[in-house]
């Protein structure tokens, strides 16, 4: 008997055009930036209509999907690579300065879409997930999962302090290595 679920060519071709559109969003938000890419423009890039775009989002979903998917591939790419804690933050200290408006937009976009909750918890859970890899046996597993907690909401404070303006972007990754430092002191991480 087979388990596997059959997928009809309708809905291939639906997760292909979802897929098609994303893509198109993020590079064109990623290229004009987030306020000048409009629904309009998206469709055009990946030729097919504005209610196709719309069915899959408006502006703020696409983003923060785009964005997503982001942080989940690299989150894949670097997976337990190594044991620098510093390496699990900076790609995605990266991400979000190398692109100033479309980090701003992307944070506006969480607070104005009202679930932030659930996006941010999918970056918590990655963060946490690859801290604890790379803390393998350094503690107990109580306080490794504390400190991988503290140090997400160490990184998250600093990128928004980081959006706010109150440091550059040289100063954000001095102060992520400075918090990380004090951190692994605290608790006892060699």
């Amino acid at each position: 008997m087979f388990t596997e679920p059959v997928h009809s060519r309708r809905e291939v071709q639906k997760q292909a055009t979802c897929e098609t559109v994303l893509s198109t969003a993020y590079q064109l938000f990623r290229t004009q930036g987030f306020a000048d890419t409009s629904i309009r423009a998206i469709a055009a890039s990946a030729n097919v209509s504005v209610g196709t775009v719309m069915g899959v989002g408006d502006k703020r979903t696409l983003l923060i999907e785009t964005v997503g998917e982001q942080i989940a591939a690299m989150h894949a790419d670097m997976r337990g690579q190594s044991t620098d804690l510093l390496e699990v933050l900076t790609p995605f200290l990266d991400l979000f300065t190398g692109h100033e408006e479309l980090s701003r937009a992307f944070g506006a976009a969480l607070i104005e879409r009202g679930d932030q909750g659930e996006a941010l918890g999918q970056l918590e859970s990655l963060l946490v997930d690859e801290i604890l890899l790379r803390l393998d046996g350094a503690l107990e597993p109580e306080t490794a999962t504390e400190f991988a907690q503290l140090l997400y909401h160490v990184y998250l404070g600093l990128l928004l302090g980081w959006a706010a303006g109150l440091y550059s972007t040289a100063e954000l990754q001095v102060r992520a290595a400075a918090s990380l430092n004090r951190l692994e002191t605290l608790f006892g991480v060699k």
